[in-house]
């Protein structure tokens, strides 16, 4: 495939992962739209739906931590760490 080709795909995909997620969160299902959010930042960093992403996650990790959820954010926190590190190595 070449390079201009995956490019528009990664982007189509990393698009359609953030609508996903969006839906997810609109219908209260906070939790399963962390995966769409992060698979975005890990698997298509260089699409212009990473910082929509990261935001996202930062959110929800932030609502969960005034929630007293703070097991649960710190996982969301590393989750965000191991997803942005596997992203710079590529």
């Amino acid at each position: 495939m070449s390079k201009q080709k995956a490019s528009t795909v990664h982007e189509s995909v990393s698009t359609s992962l953030l609508s996903l997620a969006m839906t997810l969160e609109k219908l209260g299902k906070v939790h399963q739209a962390l995966s769409p959010y992060l698979k975005i930042i890990e698997k298509y960093p260089d699409t212009p739906e990473v910082p929509l992403a990261i935001e996202k996650v930062l959110a929800i990790a932030d609502g969960m931590r005034l929630r007293g959820q703070f097991h649960v954010a710190m996982r969301v926190y590393d989750r965000l760490e191991s997803a942005s590190f596997v992203a710079h190595e590529e």
